[in-house]
């Protein structure tokens, strides 16, 4: 919201306004609770822990800023080309491809570790098996490599929704759906690791359910109007 009030001169409702707010203070409290849960006695580890988190949120941070610039870039660019949203997705993946070859080394050498672990008789697998049936009878993957594959599945899933909602509603409600999306998954990975529920985090939580439903309660035509006013 401030980089669309401050770089492209947008103008939104006080419901909104008020809705982000606390859909941004829900995560900060969120985030600062999940960190604080075990503290460290000794004084260099505390000082390292705090080092590490404050680096953690600082690129987060940035990362936030630099994902609304692109998302108002998005919206103007569908605006005046058209919502060609798969295009999209094709070019911030392929032009960022080469970046990769800086980390070749770490990557090949990932791939050595990936190769290493546990094989899996695809047979046994639930769908593959049932689907090809004989073909793969023989055949076993790197139990780690088939991990792999469903993550990339996962985030294709992921990011091609992402991409079609940027295309079919304003980058502050993309933004806002994103933190909602955040902090489910750091509450996922709160209850997976037995990690400790504080009293601040559920404040948080509450707090971004809260901001994101009274966000959606926002009038339409409200939206809209703010969203292409001065445009």
């Amino acid at each position: 919201m401030a980089c669309g009030y401050f770089v492209a001169a947008k103008r939104y409702p006080a419901q909104q306004v008020v809705s982000v707010l606390m859909v941004s203070a829900g995560v900060v409290i969120a985030t600062l609770a999940s960190i604080s849960g075990d503290v460290p006695t000794h004084e260099s580890a505390l000082w390292y822990g705090v080092h590490e988190s404050v680096i953690g949120i600082a690129l987060l941070t940035l990362g936030v800023v630099l994902a609304a610039m692109l998302g108002l870039y998005q919206e103007a660019t569908y605006r005046t080309y058209g919502k060609h949203w798969k295009e999209g997705l094709f070019y911030n993946h392929a032009l960022a491809l080469p970046m990769f070859l800086l980390f070749r080394g770490d990557i090949a050498s990932q791939a050595r570790a990936l190769s290493m672990s546990r094989p899996v008789a695809l047979d046994a697998l639930p769908l593959v098996g049932a689907c090809l049936g004989s073909c793969v009878r023989l055949a076993a993957v790197p139990a780690l490599w088939l991990s792999l594959a469903g993550n990339v599945l996962s985030q294709l899933v992921c990011v091609s929704g992402v991409h079609r909602m940027t295309a079919m509603s304003t980058s502050l409600s993309l933004n806002v759906v994103l933190n909602l999306r955040k902090l489910v998954s750091l509450i996922l990975s709160v209850l997976l690791f037995k990690n400790s529920v504080t009293p601040g985090m559920l404040f948080g939580c509450a707090l971004v359910f809260l901001g994101t439903f009274a966000y959606s309660q926002t009038p339409v035509v409200s939206q809209y109007d703010a969203a292409v006013r001065n445009d």
